[in-house]
């Protein structure tokens, strides 16, 4: 989370004169982060609901915050947060804010897991001074039900991206230098997902609707980049059906800005609790039209008709659809990447998002 997100408000932070302490997992990234002359303490918290875990996190958590003195937590994740809210008030922290990366009671979950994440969160309100929120679904949730004022709930435009790192020139060569690291041809035409490989990231819907497109279009090539539990059985599942050449399953990647701007469509079909998708982001910058669905986050960035296309959640005949009618139309591919470009520009760059942030949170500490 800091290494990849939070770096430019830290570092913007720091440049308004305040203190940043960051508790994190015990990991490379730490030896990393403290490379970059961060203050960095770790906790004991572990991915899992063990109380015997969960309660380790929040007495290590509270006691760096009673050691480094601090005076305004954020808090970050569902378990994060949760677990930093209860330390922070165990702590008598002056200020406590919680960063939703988006919440996790989120439309599209069945109704028992949908209340057991908000009665968590309703609760957690309790002990925070303020929610900052990326899309209008988690905002109007935090108003109606979750905080005491409207005041109390900031909206911001996530977390930005690096406008000279994503761009949309991409070169030929480039194209053929990708075509051949892929074994395909190099007219080929290529969609792309960035997603962390689980069902809800809509990973299997995108390859129902590849297998769809495949059978009328011999000139399109479906990649998804990005590693998770589902990595394997995905790659397996494209060969058992012949599809391994033309669904290809490339796992993390340290050239995701490369594919973005090689690639000729992007799509994320997403039902996951989101905030608001950076990889979508990425693809406007890089001037690509956008196939996603209708689902929080998504709709607060992709504009229907004018920078892509929303389409029903789980549903692979209307993403097939969609993504059809861009692979056929590249003249519409270009004016809705242009838009999205400019709407990256205007509303999502990185500088901007970073100070918005960091007013966002110096106001609500006041």
């Amino acid at each position: 989370m800091v290494w990849q997100f939070l770096l430019p408000l830290i570092q913007e932070q720091t440049r308004r004169g305040h203190e940043v302490c960051v508790c994190g997992s015990d990991d490379a990234y730490a030896e990393t982060l403290r490379h970059q002359g961060l203050h960095v303490v770790t906790h004991q918290l572990e991915r899992s609901f063990n109380p015997w875990a969960i309660l380790k996190g929040i007495l290590c958590i509270t006691r760096h915050i009673r050691e480094q003195q601090i005076d305004v937590l954020v808090c970050h994740s569902p378990l994060g947060a949760a677990v930093g809210r209860i330390a922070g008030r165990l702590a008598g922290v002056p200020c406590c804010v919680y960063f939703a990366h988006g919440l996790p009671c989120a439309p599209g979950q069945n109704k028992l897991t949908w209340t057991f994440w908000f009665l968590m969160e309703k609760a957690l309100a309790r002990l925070t001074d303020a929610i900052l929120v990326m899309n209008r679904y988690d905002q109007q949730l935090s108003t109606h039900h979750l905080m005491k004022s409207p005041d109390q709930v900031q909206r911001i435009p996530g977390m930005g991206i690096d406008l000279k790192r994503y761009h949309g020139t991409s070169s030929p060569a480039e194209h053929k230098a990708l075509a051949e690291e892929l074994g395909v041809p190099e007219h080929v035409r290529f969609v792309l997902c960035i997603a962390y490989m689980i069902p809800a990231k809509g990973i299997y819907v995108y390859f129902q609707a590849a297998q769809k497109i495949c059978r009328v279009r011999g000139d399109v090539v479906f990649l998804i980049a990005g590693d998770g539990p589902h990595e394997k059985a995905l790659e397996t599942t494209a060969f058992a059906t012949g599809l391994g050449d033309r669904f290809q399953v490339l796992g993390w990647r340290d050239d995701i800005d490369r594919l973005m701007r090689v690639c000729d469509i992007f799509t994320l079909p997403t039902y996951y609790f989101e905030g608001l998708p950076v990889s979508i982001l990425e693809a406007m910058a890089c001037g690509k039209p956008v196939v996603a669905t209708q689902h929080r986050g998504c709709e607060d960035v992709v504009v229907q008709g004018k920078t892509g296309w929303l389409v029903p959640t789980r549903q692979a005949n209307a993403l097939a659809e969609a993504l059809l009618v861009c692979i056929m139309d590249e003249g519409m591919c270009r004016r809705l990447g242009a838009a999205g470009r400019q709407r990256v520009e205007t509303e999502f760059e990185l500088g901007h998002c970073t100070g918005v942030i960091a007013d966002a949170i110096e106001r609500v500490c006041r």
